[in-house]
């Protein structure tokens, strides 16, 4: 529970099934809550496959981020860190 409290913004990933949470509020506070995404391997700002849902900031909520978080990464499965590259074709044009 307090593990949210050191920041607002929290950037994670297993492999290369990313996630992120971000804290509205304090715990227990009325309205408080914590926003998950996960997305495919690459920047939270450039991924197109984002799901998202909202809990509220309690033990509770907390218990079902991890539950949802299970649930994702059963569907979404994932692999060893890669970073994604496509390579160029590049052609060297031989002086004749």
């Amino acid at each position: 529970m307090s593990f949210f409290t050191k920041a607002s913004v929290f950037p994670g990933s297993l492999g290369t099934f990313r996630y992120r949470f971000q804290r509205n509020g304090w715990l227990n506070k009325p309205d408080s809550t914590i926003q998950v995404w996960v997305y495919e391997n690459t920047s939270f700002e450039l991924a197109q496959d984002v799901e998202t849902e909202t809990f509220p900031w309690t033990e509770e909520g907390v218990e079902a981020i991890k539950a949802w978080l299970e649930q994702k990464l059963a569907e979404r499965g994932t692999e060893p860190y890669r970073i994604p590259y496509t390579p160029k074709q590049h052609v060297l044009e031989q002086p004749e």
